[in-house]
């Protein structure tokens, strides 16, 4: 249960060193109203800690979601993580997969996320992590802005990507319907937003909103992950918020995931910690532990 009033924030990673192409998104919400706020930076340690100062974020901090690679004790690690490798299986190969962690681009990717998840941590008062699995102490997790969108999205509207998938999704769930902003609502019913999200046209804009919609998720207890204990998870949104199959009954992405987390626990030639792939589907239930399904504990479920 979120309070009356309260905070979150979400950072888009961005690593040049010219452009200002890291963002601080801090949603701040009242009795009536929430407004998405924004600052910029370059990889600059200095400049990013000063972007985060003009943010001003006073107060606690309910939780933190970072775009890009976050383990368990915010540590460093060189492997394909069961996270991306679950999310890059089949069908989600052409809907925005998210690059490896083991290779060099992944690698300055992780190193810039866990240095902005430490600068939250240090410099904002954030909560104790309280949700599943958590990865640290305080309430920091990874968010993907392609793949919570894309989730969104019912099947029949998935469109042809290119090297736009979280515009191309924007598009649909925001200037083209209003999916987006009833995840919103669902989390903060009662709240005007104070924001105009049709409005947003900037690509590290839109991402660090997703990316505090992320975190929003998660301080609601309502949301799905996707990795392992050991390498962290990638977070989703709610699954009862899923974009609808073409054809049948439920969410197009379930099936999906379920098959994709098969393969990866049994694939021959994975990192060890594949093995412990799971989907923890999290309903808003505090004080129900996770329950396995029957296919041997691949899904799991809480509440």
């Amino acid at each position: 249960m979120l309070d009356a009033e309260g905070r979150v924030l979400g950072i888009d990673v961005g690593y040049s060193s010219s452009k200002m192409t890291t963002c601080f998104c801090r949603l701040e919400w009242t009795k009536i109203t929430a407004t998405f706020t924004f600052e910029s930076a370059t990889s600059d340690a200095a400049e990013r800690s000063q972007a985060l100062a003009r943010l001003q974020v006073a107060g606690k901090v309910t939780a933190v979601a970072v775009d890009g690679p976050l383990t368990n004790g915010l540590g460093i690690v060189t492997h394909y993580r069961a996270a991306e490798a679950i999310l890059s299986r089949g069908v989600l190969q052409t809907r925005g997969k998210p690059g490896q962690t083991s290779s060099p681009v992944g690698q300055q990717l992780h190193h810039h996320a866990t240095a902005l998840a430490r600068l939250a941590l240090d410099s904002t008062d954030v909560a104790t992590a309280a949700h599943a699995e958590a990865i640290h102490g305080g309430a920091v997790v990874e968010a993907f802005p392609n793949m919570y969108l894309a989730a969104l999205v019912p099947e029949p509207e998935l469109p042809v990507l290119f090297r736009d998938a979280s515009d191309r999704y924007w598009e649909i769930l925001v200037n083209q319907s209003d999916r987006l902003k009833a995840v919103f609502h669902h989390a903060l019913p009662g709240r005007e937003l104070s924001n105009d999200l049709g409005a947003v046209h900037d690509h590290e804009h839109r991402a660090g909103v997703v990316c505090a919609l992320t975190a929003l998720s998660v301080a609601c207890g309502e949301y799905v992950a996707v990795g392992d204990p050991a390498d962290g998870d990638i977070i989703l949104p709610a699954q009862p918020e899923w974009g609808r199959a073409a054809a049948g009954r439920g969410a197009w992405l379930e099936p999906v995931l379920a098959s994709n987390v098969n393969s990866v626990r049994t694939a021959r030639r994975c990192h060890a910690n594949h093995r412990r792939a799971r989907v923890l589907y999290v309903n808003g239930q505090p004080n129900n532990r996770l329950q396995p399904s029957a296919a041997d504990a691949i899904l799991s479920r809480r509440g």
